[in-house]
């Protein structure tokens, strides 16, 4: 007989994509057959699929159970009702919402003043000015054919390799996301991509009307997107999107550049209108150029608007005929504060809209004087504030929030998504953009991490039952030598160009510190033997992530110039609990005092070896915690911008 257990949803946005990913991660552990329902709806879902807990449609206080079956079926029960129990309430977080705009009256300023105005609801404030570019919604492409597949066993492979290659690229994003928002955007993502009930619906579709892949993912597209907007909930609803986005991207993972959107290309400042845009394409705008957003269809708590809030790009939404009102090319305003899209600037216009401009200049000067030049307690202990980064792009962000330095810039980014790996050209001018725009700032570059659970396709790497203790980082150096050798002499160049810090990932023995010291040296001698500059007195630093490595800084402060915690791992490793594993929370826990423990005798071998030691984890950038890092004698703390 199926074991039972029974809840009451405590979520205030109710079961959308991203409460729901959790819970299927837990479901997905167990070969037995789970199933949830929503007793206000009496709608059933199979809780191993995203995309079937979402169309149960639950919300803030309804009842739902929990019925299991299958041989591990008691073990599944107690995982799950532990995770409803103890991780459930806290997996999501209210939403910011936004009051609608109405029919408020305009600005006495503006109403005045002959411009062509329409109104939209303010979703992120601020006022942004640029040429208008229109972006086009989602679609297959005319040149790809959507019907007429003659070998399905063919059309499966392609969807199914595909499918795989984007589950994968995804957990590969997860590893260099700038922020939790983002991170949290990948995972939602993923979960949709790996859902059962998504590959059973392409697959069904190839069969019932000779689709091709394409066909059949515009098929799948248009289900799932009609069940989300048929929904009552205005958050799921607002979730369409991000199934659009996953489509586009299992698109261009089967045609490739062929399948590519029809996306605006920004070459000066921008108001970019759309009827919607997934998140996917929002990532993808040149955000120099992105002054605004104007949306015909999006809601206040949409992916899309969400990740404008964070970049802080004015946003209307609910501005009707976009496409049809022929404004693009024409130079406009977006008033995010008053919810206007302001055209036919006149110089009147014009005038009022620098005022409003240099008055909220001068509140940013106001609140800029609480960005302190230099990190300090209040009783004068001094602690740097840096930033965790992965593009130049978010340099200027980042010293514009109060970072001192650049304490983590992770190099995976420019690895992904190619056919072959970067050149030293590259990589090298990549380096100096960072270093440019750091100024006389210090920046600390990690040498690339990746492998385990950050697969890169280039080095065809096999999977592993245990990732995280796996093959990766530095230990997969020497058998890709070459590799390796290419980013240091690109590192080795650009330390010339401003005050560069080389940060080694992984390292557990004192073997492997000192084969990439000798590397560093040779490469360093390669440069001075052909009269290129570089900093003779390059800095030569160790990420602490193992916790065998914590155990050596007696030795390793004799070999190295400093030392950076990477906590994530390093309590992952020390407390044996998958971080990504939520019936494993109790033990991933930060506070924990075997950790602590560890954490103070790192800070206090590192100062007795005369070395500086900092934290790059996410924990540095959880508020109710930085007493205790203070507390324990950190020199630096990094956090995302």
């Amino acid at each position: 007989m199926p074991l039972e257990f029974q809840f009451t949803c405590p979520l205030p946005n109710g079961v959308h994509a991203r409460p729901a990913s959790a819970l299927e991660e837990v479901a997905s552990c167990f070969g037995a057959e789970i199933n949830l329902t929503n007793h206000r709806t009496g709608r059933s879902a199979n809780a191993k699929s995203v995309l079937s807990i979402v169309g149960t449609d639950i919300r803030l206080n309804d009842s739902c159970s929990l019925r299991v079956s299958g041989a591990d079926e008691a073990d599944a029960l107690a995982a799950l009702t532990t995770f409803l129990v103890n991780e459930f309430p806290r997996c999501d977080e209210a939403l910011p919402t936004v009051a609608r705009n109405g029919e408020r009256p305009l600005p006495p300023g503006l109403s005045q003043l002959g411009a062509n105005i329409r109104r939209g609801t303010p979703v992120v404030p601020g006022i942004g000015q640029g040429r208008l570019a229109l972006a086009s919604g989602l679609c297959v492409p005319r040149h790809i054919p959507t019907r007429g597949a003659t070998d399905f066993a063919a059309e499966v492979r392609k969807l199914d390799t595909a499918l795989s290659a984007l589950v994968a690229s995804y957990e590969a994003r997860l590893t260099r996301h700038a922020s939790r928002l983002e991170g949290d955007l990948i995972k939602t993502h993923r979960s949709i991509a790996r859902d059962p009930e998504f590959r059973a619906r392409l697959h069904e579709a190839l069969r019932r009307n000779t689709h091709t892949a394409a066909g059949a993912i515009a098929d799948t597209e248009a289900h799932f997107t009609a069940m989300l907007l048929a929904s009552e909930s205005a958050l799921l609803r607002e979730r369409a999107l991000d199934l659009q986005d996953v489509c586009q991207q299992l698109l261009g993972q089967v045609y490739g550049k062929a399948a590519a959107a029809a996306e605006p290309q920004l070459t000066e400042d921008s108001i970019v209108i759309a009827e919607s845009l997934t998140p996917g394409q929002f990532l993808r705008l040149d955000r120099q150029r992105l002054k605004g957003l104007v949306l015909a269809h999006a809601g206040t708590t949409s992916h899309t608007v969400i990740l404008a809030r964070s970049f802080a790009v004015p946003t209307l939404t609910g501005v009707a005929n976009l496409a049809s009102a022929g404004w693009a090319g024409r130079e406009a305003i977006l008033d995010g504060d008053a919810g206007l899209l302001v055209t036919d600037l006149t110089a009147a216009v014009r005038r009022y809209y620098q005022t409003e401009q240099q008055r909220l200049a001068e509140r940013r000067d106001r609140e800029r004087r609480f960005i302190v030049p230099a990190g300090r307690t209040a009783d004068g202990e001094r602690v740097e504030i840096a930033a965790n980064l992965t593009s130049a792009e978010e340099v200027t962000v980042a010293f514009a929030a109060g970072a001192e330095s650049i304490g983590l810039f992770r190099t995976e980014m420019i690895f992904f998504d190619r056919d072959s790996p970067p050149g030293e050209e590259e990589q090298f001018r990549e380096y100096c953009r960072v270093l440019k725009a750091a100024g006389d700032r210090p920046v600390t570059i990690r040498t690339m991490d990746f492998g385990g659970d950050k697969p890169l396709a280039l080095l065809n790497l096999p999977a592993e039952d245990n990732p995280f203790l796996g093959y990766r980082a530095s230990r997969l150096y020497p058998e890709f030598e070459s590799l390796f050798r290419t980013q240091v002499r690109a590192l080795v160049r650009a330390s010339a160009h401003g005050r560069l810090k080389l940060l080694l990932p992984m390292l557990t023995t004192l073997e492997e510190a000192r084969w990439a010291k000798r590397v560093i040296a040779e490469e360093q001698a390669q440069c001075r033997a052909r009269q290129q500059p570089f900093n003779e007195q390059l800095p030569v630093g160790a990420m602490i992530e193992v916790p065998a490595a914590a155990f050596l800084l007696d030795q390793w402060c004799r070999e190295l110039d400093f030392f950076s915690i990477g906590s994530n791992d390093l309590l992952q490793a020390f407390a044996a609990a998958d971080r990504t594993d939520p019936r494993l929370a109790r033990f991933y826990d930060p506070l924990q005092p075997a950790f602590l423990r560890l954490l103070q005798k790192i800070v206090t071998d590192a100062h007795a070896g005369g070395k500086r030691v900092g934290l790059c984890g996410e924990i540095g950038g959880q508020p109710q915690w930085l007493p205790l890092l203070v507390g324990l004698g950190l020199d630096e703390i990094s956090a995302a911008p």
